[in-house]
């Protein structure tokens, strides 16, 4: 009615990875109801993405970051 589209997991991934503080590993389990939430992180990259990541200071937590495919 409002041309409002519902995000899908692969969105709300990427829109989550671009944050300027990245995104922990639980909150991409939190945001997708995803059995594999490493899956969807393995299907971006497949799309060309540049996921990288870097350890919380309580090195037990990883914080990832995307960089979208050049066009």
């Amino acid at each position: 009615m409002f041309g409002f589209k519902k995000m899908t997991q692969m969105d709300k991934l990427r829109s989550l990875l671009q944050r300027k503080g990245g995104v922990k590993s639980w909150e991409i389990a939190k945001a997708l109801p995803s059995v594999s939430p490493h899956r969807r992180l393995s299907d971006l990259k497949e799309q060309g993405w540049t996921i990288t990541f870097k350890m919380c200071p309580d090195n037990k937590t990883k914080i990832y970051f995307g960089k979208p495919p050049k066009k």
